[in-house]
């Protein structure tokens, strides 16, 4: 199950109104919004009239969603001479409002509004008053951030579902249930607090590992990661954007991938740039490649102790041509038995009357599957929007070799062969960051994580038999 939106949000954004002169303005201001994002700042309950702020004082917006609540930042100008006098903001009084068009008719633009936190006036020229500013904000939800004192009975999915909807937030999820009812207490905690509190403790299975967060279009998201994970949707489809190749206004529809193969270079799809960090001894090293979480039952008067799994990908779930997978856990060292746990406790509860039987061990549970996601990450760069990327959602990498691309005997190569099998393959995408800057345009910045490699992705069946006899060698049970 792909993660759905099972209630669509009921937030109001602020209403916009646009005054054009003549149908030129209105051309070129529509035309304006392909390039640029609509930015506009008011004063809630002012006599003045909010304004937009001109795209050519637009030094850069940031628009983040890779924590749990998206945020903005923004640094601009201002030619209109009222940033600094009649729009200066109070406590909780200013709105920031953004639009950015979707370059895709199948999926929806964002609109959003940003209750200001920071704003910076900065002059820095002796002789002209020109001043430049920068504004931050946070998604303009207030209910997050009030306190109750109030006890709920249910499970975490409906707990959170029911909180979401009382908000006005919508729901989204992957599953339709969690397994962990229980009275869940809010000692007077901020909206937001209690959420994050309990996904703490959320438990479906111990085959899974839960998280929430808020996306771009005003959903609480419920995702039961390790199945997101696990689910490649090989057919997923997006747009290709190319205005070199387009001879139409008419969208190609192909399927879902990123890849740093230059001659995708005009299109959405193509990776500008990256960053690799490999981490995965020092994560392991950190979180102990084994660990038993012990913890004490009140009711039963009674020990637990028990081994915690760290999960991995379903292999089987991968098509002919992408398995084989290669966990950056090595269990045949010497250091994947003896760096062991053995005593970690985490705490008593009370299983009878005030918790769920799972409670102790959910927080281990999620928290240790958490951290194993950090073991490979990679943040690429799209000078092109790709709208059909959302994230949680699993995507295929292709990476090329840049010394098999650009070598003599390149001509003479197959793809197979400038395919780099190591990182190619699909990762998980945990943050989504737009940003405009006025000398370079749009760009997308996606983070990725992986846990595992792919041993074969891409080879001949001959390369990967060859492979298999080196990495399962007869006699040693590799299936």
């Amino acid at each position: 199950m792909a993660i759905k939106v099972i209630s669509a949000s009921n937030i109001k954004t602020e209403p916009i109104a646009f005054q054009f002169k003549d149908d030129t303005s209105t051309v070129l201001f529509v035309e304006s919004l392909n390039y640029a994002p609509y930015l506009y700042i008011k004063k809630l309950n002012a006599s003045i009239d909010g304004t937009s702020i001109d795209v050519r004082d637009i030094i850069y917006v940031k628009l983040f969603n890779s924590k749990f609540l998206p945020e903005i930042e923004i640094c601009c100008q201002d030619s209109k001479g009222i940033l600094f006098n009649d729009l200066y903001p109070f406590d909780h009084d200013t709105l920031l409002c953004i639009f950015v068009k979707s370059n895709s008719e199948i999926f929806m633009p964002i609109r959003m509004d940003f209750r200001v936190t920071e704003y910076e006036s900065t002059k820095s020229d002796q002789l002209r008053d020109i001043f430049k500013y920068t504004i931050k904000g946070i998604l303009n939800v207030d209910d997050l951030h009030y306190t109750e004192y109030k006890s709920h009975k249910g499970t975490s999915y409906n707990i959170l579902k029911d909180l979401a909807l009382n908000m006005n937030l919508g729901f989204a999820s992957n599953v339709e249930s969690s397994n962990d009812e229980m009275k869940w207490i809010n000692p007077s905690n901020t909206n937001i607090e209690f959420i994050k509190d309990v996904t703490k403790y959320s438990y479906i299975s111990d085959e899974a590992f839960v998280w929430t967060f808020i996306d771009f279009y005003y959903n609480l998201n419920y995702i039961d990661i390790q199945k997101e994970m696990n689910e490649f949707y090989k057919d997923e489809k997006g747009s290709i954007l190319d205005p070199k190749f387009q001879k139409t206004p008419e969208e190609i529809q192909s399927n879902l991938y990123l890849t740093n193969n230059k001659a995708f270079n005009q299109t959405n799809s193509y990776i500008a740039k990256f960053s690799l960090v490999n981490e995965s001894f020092k994560v392991n090293l950190q979180k102990f490649y084994q660990m038993k979480a012990t913890w004490y039952d009140k009711n039963e008067n009674t020990i637990f102790k028990t081994l915690l799994k760290q999960l991995e990908n379903d292999e089987n779930k991968l098509s002919e041509g992408e398995g084989n997978l290669k966990q950056l856990t090595d269990k045949e060292s010497t250091i994947f038995i003896k760096n062991l746990n053995d005593e970690y406790f985490i705490g008593k509860s009370d299983t009878k009357d005030n918790v769920h039987k799972k409670y102790s061990f959910a927080k281990l549970l999620n928290k240790y599957n958490l951290d194993s996601m950090g073991k490979m990450k990679m943040v690429v760069t799209l000078y092109q929007a790709n709208f059909a990327i959302k994230r949680f959602q699993n995507i295929r990498l292709d990476i090329y070799n840049p010394e098999d691309m650009f070598s003599n005997k390149a001509a003479t190569k197959s793809p197979a062969d400038s395919i780099n099998s190591t990182l190619s393959g699909y990762w998980y995408v945990t943050g989504i960051d737009y940003t405009y800057k006025r000398s370079g345009g749009v760009e997308q910045e996606i983070t990725l994580m992986r846990r595992d490699l792919s041993i074969d992705y891409g080879k001949s069946s001959k390369e990967k038999n060859d492979l298999r006899a080196v990495t399962h060698p007869p006699g040693s049970g590799g299936k």
